[in-house]
């Protein structure tokens, strides 16, 4: 009885092993077993606010938030091919770019094209092959101007502009109609049969006929900031409030609520695939399945304020909007049950945009962007891509990400293999004094094969929940040479950053946003407390919090009792 027990015990010892290596083994998320690092390109500067667009080989990439926001078409080998800019735009850029095919309608014909909506009111339908602008028409500008997404229809675009809704002729741009509704923000249009969906800034949800006459459909005390989605169970807005959001059911035609759901701040784009929509904000990411009602079917820890891409295999990718951040993945396995994890892809921090998804010799790419004005490609690998893979152009500083043969890894393996054979015979034959030292070896070496990885891991999770409290608040180029050595207040609000100069005369942080925030025109508001006054909102946005830094130092007083110097830096963060 006694042997049996022995036995037993190193058959135990034996499948714990194997099972810890086994476990160790898929830690790592599928998708990155799955695809490989192709190449990257380095824009420098600007922040990369949405998804980019493929078509014919090549990658159509957006940039803001710099003096000379693009355009930019890049070649499948990552090869630059051609750059259109635009000084005049006023803020950082986030309506998608659309393509269009060749075609002809009642208001002429047009060449493929891509229309590009600019926050300085522009319209622009530019030539895929070169860049170059087929037509150009403007639009009104109320501190901004287009940053929603637009719907293309028939010989027509529909674009949600600062103001209203308008239809433009594809091919030449001119305005078909235009009717006011309320003031907008990333508030794209939805196309129906009976007409077109488009939300507001102070939550107002209008139905638009096709002759283009508004009709106030339902109103929130919040704001929508996407364009409403079309589902079976009625037409689903996002509303954002100022600690809190809202996912609600509204029916299209007399704008009752049919169903809401709480949800958390700041909500980000909501997607609409195969029967599933999926919402995020600073605090999950759910899952809805709608029918003849919707039912919340999966909820994930998530923080993100962005777009949320879906692969065309179905998985959900979003990214994450903050410091020292990875990208979120919900995937499905067969028997439809979802499960979430992130994956590292070498861009780190701060991002909107979805990834891109596109096709070439039978071999399937993702395409990822984010605030570090940083493009990388990725690949998928396996049995199934049989045609070679891209190849990256020659003379580019690229980074390489090839997993090599770890011989070293591989051997110590093998000694472990062989320390816990050895372990299980001494345990068998009674040897205690032998048994020790064998299995003392082989914890010893387990010890050596996993603490590097605990540590990487450890210290990547580390940095994402305790950010780094100080930073290099460098001078930054773009600004103009009037602000040296003036009061300078930096706002990074849900992807966007608006920064004021040229202040003087202000003793504290305090007055100093203050003065910022009435430059910008942001609505402002602080709350005194036992220790101070604390800014609790700016642009009528809580989030979760403001953090401030001083000439890159983070501070942990109130901003009343934050000294400022006649030359400073100060940057507020929404959490």
């Amino acid at each position: 009885m006694i042997e049996v027990g022995r036995r037993f015990a190193a058959y135990i010892l034996l499948l714990l092993f194997l099972v810890s290596t086994a476990t160790a083994e898929s830690a790592s998320s599928s998708w990155e077993q799955e695809n490989s690092f192709v190449w990257e390109y380095d824009f420098e500067l600007g922040y990369i606010s949405t998804a980019s667009l493929y078509h014919d080989e090549k990658i159509f990439v957006r940039t803001s938030g710099i003096s000379e926001p693009a355009v930019t078409a890049l070649g499948v080998d990552g090869e630059l091919l051609w750059k259109h800019s635009n000084p005049a735009t006023m803020s950082n850029d986030m309506s998608p770019l659309v393509y269009v095919q060749a075609g002809q309608g009642g208001c002429g014909s047009w060449p493929e094209m891509i229309l590009v909506g600019w926050t300085d009111g522009t319209i622009e339908a530019i030539h895929p092959n070169n860049g170059t602008v087929h037509w150009s028409t403007q639009t009104e500008v109320a501190g901004w101007g287009i940053t929603g997404a637009f719907s293309v229809e028939e010989d027509s675009v529909v674009v949600p502009t600062r103001k209203g809704v308008g239809q433009y002729c594809l091919a030449d741009g001119h305005q078909q109609w235009w009717v006011e509704t309320d003031l907008g923000w990333r508030n794209g249009v939805t196309v129906s049969s009976q007409g077109y969906y488009v939300g507001s800034e102070i939550g107002n949800l209008w139905k638009v006929s096709p002759q283009g006459t508004a009709t106030l459909l339902s109103s929130f005390e919040g704001k929508i900031r996407h364009a409403p989605i079309q589902t079976d169970a009625g037409l689903l807005v996002h509303v954002q409030y100022a600690l809190s959001s809202s996912v609600t059911l509204v029916h299209p035609e007399d704008g009752s609520i049919l169903q809401e759901f709480p949800s958390g701040p700041s909500p980000g784009i909501p997607s609409l695939h195969d029967g599933k929509i999926t919402t995020g904000d600073s605090s999950s990411l759910n899952i809805f399945s709608c029918n003849n009602t919707c039912q919340l079917t999966d909820t994930f820890s998530h923080h993100t304020n962005g777009e949320i891409g879906v692969s065309p295999q179905g998985w959900i990718v979003v990214p994450t909007n903050i410091p020292n951040s990875n990208w979120g993945v919900v995937s499905y396995d067969d028997n439809h049950t979802a499960s979430y994890s992130r994956i590292d892809v070498g861009i780190y921090g701060y991002g909107t945009s979805s990834p891109l998804w596109f096709s070439l010799n039978e071999i399937n790419y993702t395409v990822f962007g984010n605030d570090q004005s940083l493009l990388r490609v990725f690949q998928e690998t396996g049995a199934q891509n049989s045609q070679p893979p891209l190849q990256p152009v020659v003379g580019e500083d690229l980074v390489e990400n090839e997993q090599e043969f770890d011989w070293s890894e591989q051997g110590l393996l093998f000694v472990m293999y062989v320390f816990l054979s050895m372990s299980a015979i001494f345990f068998l034959n009674r040897n205690k004094d032998l048994f020790l030292k064998s299995s003392s070896a082989l914890m010893l070496m387990i010890a050596l094969l996993i603490l590097p990885e605990l540590s990487s891991v450890w210290s990547k999770a580390f940095d994402e929940q305790f950010p780094q409290d100080s930073f290099d608040e460098d001078w930054n180029d773009e600004w103009p040479d009037v602000w040296l050595d003036t009061q300078i207040v930096t706002f990074e609000i849900e992807g966007q950053t608006f920064t004021v100069g040229g202040l003087s005369g202000h003793e504290d942080v305090l007055s100093l946003t203050q003065a910022a925030a009435n430059e910008l025109e942001f609505e402002f508001t602080a709350e005194e407390s036992e220790l101070g006054w604390y800014v609790s909102s700016i642009d009528d946005r809580q989030g979760q919090g403001w953090n401030y830094f001083v000439d890159g130092k983070k501070e942990v007083v109130s901003a009343d009792k934050s000294p400022t110097e006649s030359a400073t830096i100060v940057r507020w963060v929404l959490l």
